[in-house]
């Protein structure tokens, strides 16, 4: 990591020092050598512009020590207040080998140096969300590690790695971080390196087993090479790494309605971003609640899926392969639009396998079928999330003003309430 200090994190650092004490654990030097804080004295926010102005001798993550921070002890209470109110996260414990220590015992063990308490314990002082998520996606990589069969020793660094994946995005603007904000391509391409930020953090800060760092780094590549930031495949992505994977998009649902029929359906759809195993072990997990679930659906709120979705899979798979022949295309762009033509096949695959191609039984007469609508629903979610991924590869792309002409219009099939990004248009 650079010695300049990330204004967006120091920004969290002062707010947190006017809650709890945040001292220096040493003198903090600026690059000419002049000293900014003597060990001992308490940030505040007077000290704020000073070091953002500032090149520092040391990272300011080495600097800092906050007192009363978060510890083992409180994530393990956030565990079981999670576990003790969350059906599907209890489920899923309960649908794992018991060999071996508990995800508790695991969580229990863990020790956090100066800079990992401080990132911990801003996320915890910012809102209850942002550590339970944590928390929860340690607890599924935990279940899934054992499911996978990892040693304890990569089980232990998994429950670890889903505990601090997220760090990252403490360097990055809070405005790209608001949930269902549509950002606009130069806006994602801030949010996307955070793996990769919070891999260097770990290094430079902890003296970890290498496989946290790089599990870190890899929780949202797939399998198919379908994820971000490296867009790695298959082996290239260690077994920690897509133990991670397959938790935080897990934990991503697991606090929502039916959260394991959609975890079960999402990953039986997109078959090839996960490892098969973890599938079984959810589909194990939702057996017993299914039933629940699908009544619930069934008696409550029936939003419809996209009827249309199918056709505009077809079409936009047309339209990327009429592309990929045309003329002039450099050879890179030309890769981008084959590969955006080959996942679009694998999307069509999926919508035909979960019928979505056909149109939904009518309502009346007994003939509404909830579980039909219900599994529907989760697939159209699931593939226009996938398309408006592909969306963004488009708009990310190193390309001439006239490749990007050729390309905008595929770009609107994918995901047509994209925001128009003036900087990639210019």
């Amino acid at each position: 990591m650079s010695n300049a200090v990330n204004q967006h994190y120091l920004e969290k650092v002062i707010e947190l020092a006017e809650q709890m004490p945040v001292v220096a654990t040493e003198d903090i030097y600026d690059a000419r050598g002049n000293k900014l804080l003597a060990k001992g004295a308490k940030v505040s926010r007077a000290l704020q512009e000073k070091l953002i102005m500032h090149k520092l001798t040391r990272p300011i993550e080495a600097s800092l020590r906050v007192s009363g921070g978060v510890d083992a002890g409180n994530v393990v209470r956030t565990a079981e207040r999670l576990l003790a109110g969350d059906p599907a996260l209890a489920a899923l414990l309960a649908a794992v080998p018991a060999t071996g220590p508990s995800p508790l015992a695991m969580l229990s063990r863990l020790q956090f140096g100066n800079a990992t308490t401080m990132m911990l314990t801003i996320a915890e002082r910012g809102g209850e969300a942002a550590l339970d998520h944590a928390v929860t996606v340690a607890i599924v990589a935990a279940c899934l590690a054992k499911c996978l069969a990892l040693t304890p020793e990569l089980q232990q660094s998994c429950v670890l790695a889903g505990l601090l994946h997220d760090i990252g995005e403490l360097y990055v603007d809070p405005a790209y971080l608001v949930p269902g904000r549509q950002l606009l391509a130069h806006e994602w391409s801030h949010l996307v390196v955070h793996p990769r930020t919070g891999q260097m953090l770990i290094e430079e800060h902890e003296a970890y087993a290498p496989e946290v760092a790089r599990a870190v780094a890899e929780h949202h590549e797939r399998l198919d090479g379908s994820g971000y930031p490296r867009r790695l495949a298959g082996a290239q992505i260690s077994p920690c790494g897509q133990v991670l994977a397959a938790a935080e998009a897990i934990s991503a649902m697991i606090r929502s309605d039916n959260a394991l029929d959609q975890a079960d359906i999402s990953l039986k759809l997109m078959t090839g971003e996960h490892d098969r195993r973890i599938a079984g072990a959810v589909s194990r997990a939702c057996k017993s609640q299914r039933a629940q679930s699908y009544d619930s659906w069934t008696r409550g709120a029936r939003p419809d899926p996209d009827a249309r979705l199918y056709r505009t899979i077809v079409d936009t798979a047309a339209a990327a392969q009429a592309l990929a022949g045309s003329h002039g295309l450099s050879p890179s762009t030309r890769e981008l639009v084959e590969r955006i033509g080959a996942r679009l096949g694998l999307l069509q695959r999926a919508a035909l396998s979960s019928g979505l191609n056909m149109g939904l039984l009518p309502e009346g007469d007994g003939a509404f079928d909830g579980v039909l609508q219900f599994e529907h629903a989760i697939a159209s979610r699931e593939i226009h999330w996938r398309m408006r991924e592909l969306s963004r590869e488009i708009a990310l792309a190193t390309c001439t003003i006239g490749e990007r002409a050729l390309l905008a219009p595929l770009g609107a099939l994918l995901d047509p309430l994209a925001p128009q990004d003036a900087t990639q248009a210019a």
